[in-house]
């Protein structure tokens, strides 16, 4: 409804209330600075990680069916004040749509932009690498890397159908990262 903007002060569907990332990387001291065939092939070696966990972001239902007939905008369906979150969210039943009713033609709806309480999947992910270097004559570098993203292969589910009306709303349908993939490359610097 253009006519009334106090109903749309929310967050952002984009709002992420915790984030963090830490990463580091660890130069093994086996053989360094060390000359001869062990140390070129047990020598060089150095593991990284990273570490991201962050909080999903607040959920925005709209209607399915737009029967405003306004120029813009959109419409939400009713809302009876109660908790719209689901206590123990599963991909079958991220929010309870008993809370939700069509509203009349014409209207826009009392649900609000956002819920704060209820969001979508947060994320806690580590990602590793181990390299290898190899010097050779002064200049040149064999650099060996394995890397291996998603190691525990946890998933992060995508933001349930927030469409009222939709005979999937509340449900999960998707995943919103990848599963462990695991790559390897060797480069010459």
């Amino acid at each position: 409804n253009w006519f009334d903007i106090a109903s749309e002060w929310s967050p952002s569907i984009l709002d992420q209330t915790q984030r963090y990332i830490m990463n580091a990387v660890y130069e093994l001291p086996f053989y360094k600075n060390r000359s001869g065939a062990a140390a070129k092939l047990l020598g060089g070696w150095q593991i990284g990680g990273i570490w991201m966990g962050m909080s999903g972001g607040p959920l925005g239902i709209n209607s399915a069916v737009n029967n405003t007939f306004s120029q813009g905008g959109g419409q939400r369906p009713n809302w009876n004040g109660q908790n719209a979150c689901v206590a123990d969210p599963t991909p079958n039943r991220w929010l309870d749509s008993s809370v939700f009713s069509s509203p009349a033609t014409y209207a826009f709806g009392t649900t609000p932009r956002t819920f704060n309480g209820c969001r979508n999947d947060g994320t806690s992910q580590v990602d590793l690498t181990l390299t290898k270097n190899t010097r050779f004559r002064e200049r040149f570098n064999l650099q060996f890397r394995a890397e291996m993203f998603n190691v525990s292969n946890t998933p992060r589910f995508s933001p349930p159908n927030a469409g009222f009306g939709n005979p999937q709303f509340g449900t999960v349908t998707a995943q919103s990262n990848l599963p462990r993939i695991v790559q390897f490359g060797l480069k010459l610097i």
